[in-house]
């Protein structure tokens, strides 16, 4: 039995993925039902179900909360982080120590309870499948193509991503919402390297509009998403994110290749007339036009 218990919320495939493989190894989980967006700060009665867990060192997955985790090491704690974001004034993308990139949290997972491909397969999971959750949360399609699995592989797993995103959302409403994201997509306005896209109501736009773009693209394609009904910006796969985060904060991802901001509660909206104002001076993907074929 593990002396650790693991707060985790479930709201994406890689997330789905760590939550299966801790429930098959038989992990303490205390699984959060925060959306994307997710903080430890915003857990209700958290240090209640961390005490009742009766665990003394605590693994908390992709929930930033400075204060929740300095009021668990105040109760007497130890907390381990894993996470691979940048967010407003907390980086923690990269290794304190050595500034390098952190992998997944799927990867940092396994090789902090040390579960090799063997234990994978004892435990029922296909290790490749696996090992793919965790390459494309970290670098997306190109990261899988870089790291040996080929255009074949992707719908498979694609399809794997799905299965897994099953168990927490509704499979029968999930077309549909594809079906918006390609009317979204089919939408699409060209502008100096970059595509805009407007979501319509079709909730986490992005997510799907990547793979989208991804199987029709087949390259990175430098992509502006306006999800005004959830109150999001993004730019991703763009050269000039990292500089659209030090300039308005938010978040990045996509190994510092992509950037949102969360627009919602903010009293300083981040507008997309912004962005592209800032886009125009300050990237090269914009100042050279590279980016998609606009014919």
């Amino acid at each position: 039995m593990s002396d650790r218990v693991l707060i985790i919320p479930v709201n994406d495939p890689e997330a789905v993925q760590i939550w299966r493989i801790a429930k098959a190894m038989g992990l303490p989980v205390i699984r959060s039902r925060q959306g994307h967006g997710a903080t430890l700060d915003k857990e209700k009665e958290l240090l209640k179900r961390v005490k009742a867990s009766g665990h003394k060192r605590v693994v908390v997955v992709e929930m930033p909360g400075p204060k929740a985790e300095e009021s668990l090491r105040r109760a007497g704690f130890d907390v381990v982080i894993i996470d691979h974001h940048e967010y407003t004034g907390l980086d923690r993308a990269r290794n304190p120590k050595t500034g390098r990139r952190l992998r997944s949290s799927l990867e940092q997972f396994r090789s902090l309870f040390r579960i090799t491909d063997k234990k994978l397969k004892a435990l029922g999971f296909d290790p490749r499948l696996v090992r793919a959750i965790g390459i494309q949360d970290r670098g997306y399609v190109w990261a899988l193509l870089k790291e040996g699995y080929a255009w074949k592989d992707i719908r498979g797993i694609f399809e794997h991503m799905d299965r897994l995103m099953d168990e927490v959302r509704d499979p029968g409403k999930e077309q549909e919402k594809m079906a918006q994201a390609q009317r979204a997509w089919d939408k699409r306005e060209a502008w100096n390297g970059y595509f805009i896209v407007h979501g319509d109501g079709t909730g986490n736009l992005r997510v799907r509009l990547s793979r989208i773009a991804a199987l029709a693209m087949r390259k990175p394609t430098p992509i502006i998403v306006v999800e005004a009904d959830r109150g999001f910006i993004y730019v991703q796969e763009s050269d000039a994110a990292e500089k659209l985060f030090n300039r308005f904060g938010g978040f990045t991802f996509g190994m510092g290749r992509a950037w949102g901001h969360k627009n919602s509660g903010t009293k300083h909206p981040v507008t997309l007339e912004m962005v592209q104002a800032f886009l125009a001076e300050h990237s090269p993907d914009a100042l050279r036009g590279r980016g998609p074929d606009f014919q």
